[in-house]
């Protein structure tokens, strides 16, 4: 066997998950649109069209992985993670446009009395797609699952939602095919249309709220309440390192969590000193959250523990009150 092992399908890199999914999109925008225009039937064309927009979001998502993966450089500090939210923006665009397309064609469809042949062939080629999407589904989302990158797990949400249209397309042509064994023509170019609706709504709501968390990546907004509640309990169990804990900030480019941490240290501590408070902080957060990068911004404290020529630091009487605990009684 050669080290390709299959090709892109045993290859263990963000790009070749984002291949996986252009190859797979390939095979089903082509067998789609051609069987769905060669038999009439909306569904099923919808599905190749939403299928065909899905090889332009594989090459957008390549693209994306290719420049988000790289480290951060003197141009771009915080790294190359938004190319992915940019990229799920304009997967999201185009589904839009899908969406018109398709609301108009189901009218239209209607309206001229058109009505779908072969259904045999038609509800045997949407259960094997229904196989291979499933497939395709399962290696997606445990590559997401590894890798943990937004555009990744973007593309095995769209997989897993991709099951569950070739799922209602297989249903739309059963109900049709039964219809029109009974000759009812009209309720079998509805069901086709309805199920041609349900897919176009399936798959605009995956762009849909990824394009909400892609915007609010880009805008900078704050990390969900669950990340910070985390990050706090971190700087709770630490509290007593610090003369005070002054505020949060925290955003997120890509996969990576920017994590900064403003607290006021004694005046007199030197970097050597205060640098273990920071680690422990840094390696408390990457605990919970393994792709946080932590920063400890450290002001010193404005003197004013210091009444009567005596220093009332909090830090050091805690450290003073841990140093007598922990020496041994004097005899």
């Amino acid at each position: 066997m050669s080290r390709w092992q299959f090709g892109i399908f045993r290859q263990s890199t963000p790009q070749s998950t984002a291949i996986l999914s252009l190859v797979a999109c390939v095979v089903l925008a082509a067998s789609g649109i051609i069987l769905g225009l060669s038999q009439d039937s909306l569904a099923v064309r919808t599905n190749g069209i939403i299928a065909a927009i899905d090889i332009l979001n594989s090459i957008v998502l390549v693209a994306a992985i290719n420049r988000s993966i790289r480290s951060p450089d003197y141009i771009f500090n915080y790294g190359y993670g938004k190319y992915e939210s940019l990229a799920l923006l304009l997967s999201a665009t185009l589904l839009l446009i899908t969406s018109g397309f398709t609301i108009r064609q189901s009218w239209v469809d209607y309206s001229h009395g058109v009505v779908t042949h072969n259904y045999p062939a038609l509800s045997v080629y949407s259960a094997l797609s229904l196989v291979f999407v499933n497939f395709i589904a399962r290696i997606q989302s445990r590559r997401a699952k590894r890798y943990d990158m937004p555009m990744l797990n973007y593309d095995a949400d769209v997989w897993r939602t991709d099951t569950l249209m070739e799922a209602f397309v297989l249903a739309g042509l059963l109900c049709g095919w039964f219809f029109f064994h009974l000759h009812h023509t009209a309720i079998a170019r509805i069901c086709d249309a309805l199920s041609a609706l349900a897919v176009l709504a399936l798959a605009l709501r995956v762009p849909l709220q990824h394009g909400r968390d892609a915007i609010n990546q880009l805008l900078d907004r704050t990390l969900p309440d669950e990340v910070q509640f985390d990050i706090l309990a971190v700087v709770s169990e630490n509290i007593s390192s610090f003369c005070e804990f002054k505020a949060v900030h925290t955003r997120q480019s890509g996969k990576d969590m920017f994590v900064e941490i403003d607290v006021v240290m004694p005046f007199d501590y030197s970097f050597e000193q205060a640098y273990p408070v920071e680690k422990a902080m840094q390696e408390a957060i990457r605990t919970k959250h393994a792709n946080a990068i932590t920063r400890i911004y450290a002001t010193p404290c404005p003197r004013d523990c210091i009444r009567d020529g005596k220093c009332y630091c909090p830090v050091k009487l805690q450290l003073e009150r841990e140093a007598a605990l922990s020496s041994p009684p004097s005899a």
